[in-house]
């Protein structure tokens, strides 16, 4: 009987760290980023700066590649022409903006 409840603590326990580990934000390695750009899974740092140059012109100051519930995002740190920091996180499968909504009109497309 002891055995018995026993493993059901033990698997009340597992249930509730493997949920709890699954929210967790991890950063995504150096390594790990090079293999699922090589596997077509994200874009490169360098593709992603370049579409984020389209909408807010500025110099990248801190970028960070991380992985929560099985979605990839970058989080970008840009300082533009106005010296405004503006943070951007966009979607690394596609480059597509998450956040801000609405950029500030600091942000300044890159004239063409």
């Amino acid at each position: 009987m002891k055995a018995v409840i026993y493993l059901s603590v033990l698997v009340c326990f597992l249930k509730l760290s493997t949920s709890a580990f699954a929210n967790q934000i991890e950063e995504v390695q150096h390594y790990q980023a090079q293999q699922l750009v090589k596997g077509g899974k994200i874009l490169s740092l360098d593709v992603t700066l370049a579409g984020v140059q389209a909408i807010c012109h500025g110099k990248l100051i801190d970028a960070h590649l991380y992985q929560q519930n099985g979605k990839l995002r970058y989080e970008l740190q840009i300082r533009t022409q106005a010296s405004q920091i503006v943070n951007l996180t966009l979607n690394a499968s596609n480059g597509q903006l998450i956040t801000p909504a609405e950029l500030p009109s600091s942000c300044i497309a890159k004239p063409l």
